[in-house]
């Protein structure tokens, strides 16, 4: 029976997301179909995450069980891959696709990561409707309270209980969004946009951020991974420890707190990076 609503849900999604969604908003532009697929991809899971988060029940995937989050997955790419490429052929969008995601030489280099299109990246270049969030006060601000909103939202999230105060997480996961948008105005889209769109100085810059921003991600990851080292280390000097096995026992909105974190930092590390870059430049003269 849960195997069966799970399913349902799925049909229903990519019903919508077939004969609706994608032919009337993505159209042809394969790249855009790529970021709403992976969007809409939340809608079941986000769906059996409430159902069954609490109670898990057991998910039968034909010849082996699992739980509601892997049963969900497994079934929703099966469901969905048939309807891919039949989408791929009927439009003509094979090329097109696999060129974006690398196999093809007619895509430009990193298209497929590209947030923004050349269009609306040439129009906020041009573009002075934001002009106060590029001045130095103003990016020094985006830098100091982006950072501080993900620091506070993350211990907060780490130490509240199952209360009210769990949905002021809401607040946290909108203003994450909000100041992820102001950062990429502030920067006209610059470390989102593909080659085609900047000129080579632009490029530079765009470059350096993702070099920047990966060596932060990977401190973080590092933060990280060395957090988990030291909890099997302390938990194996505990006298009850086997030594080989660990409970981590984890709240949901601790979980939110892990995942949020990372999600943030990977979207918006680039535009603090093309940020730093420019305060740094500005700040040596």
């Amino acid at each position: 029976m849960n195997e069966s609503l799970v399913v349902f849900v799925i049909l229903v999604t990519l019903a919508a997301s077939y004969l609706w969604i994608y032919p009337k908003y993505a159209g042809n532009d394969v790249k855009k179909m790529a970021w709403l697929d992976f969007a809409l991809g939340f809608i079941p899971v986000g769906t059996s995450a409430i159902l069954f988060w609490e109670s898990d029940p057991t998910f039968r995937f034909i010849f082996f069980d699992t739980n509601w989050f892997f049963f969900t997955l497994l079934a929703l790419t099966l469901l969905e891959l048939p309807l891919f490429f039949w989408y791929l052929k009927a439009r003509g969008l094979g090329k097109a696709y696999w060129a974006m995601m690398g196999f093809g030489s007619s895509g430009s280099e990193g298209s497929a990561w590209a947030t923004a299109s050349v269009k609306s990246v040439e129009k906020q270049l041009s573009d002075t409707q934001w002009d106060g969030l590029r001045t130095r006060g103003a990016k020094i601000f985006l830098l100091v309270a982006t950072n501080l909103v993900l620091l506070a939202g993350t211990i907060f999230l780490i130490f509240v209980g199952d209360n009210s105060w769990t949905a002021l997480s809401l607040i946290y996961i909108l203003l994450l969004f909000t100041f992820w948008f102001l950062l990429r105005q502030s920067v006209r889209l610059v470390a989102d946009a593909p080659a085609e769109a900047l000129d080579e100085r632009l490029i530079r810059i765009r470059d350096r951020s993702y070099v920047i921003a990966y060596r932060w991600l990977s401190m973080l990851g590092l933060l990280l991974a060395t957090a988990l080292m030291l909890f099997a280390v302390y938990t194996d000097f505990q006298p009850e420890s086997d030594g080989f096995s660990y409970n981590i026992p984890l709240t949901w909105p601790q979980v939110q707190a892990i995942f949020w974190l990372i999600f943030a930092y990977t979207a918006m590390l680039p535009s603090m990076a093309v940020i730093g870059q420019e305060l740094s430049k500005k700040g040596t003269k």
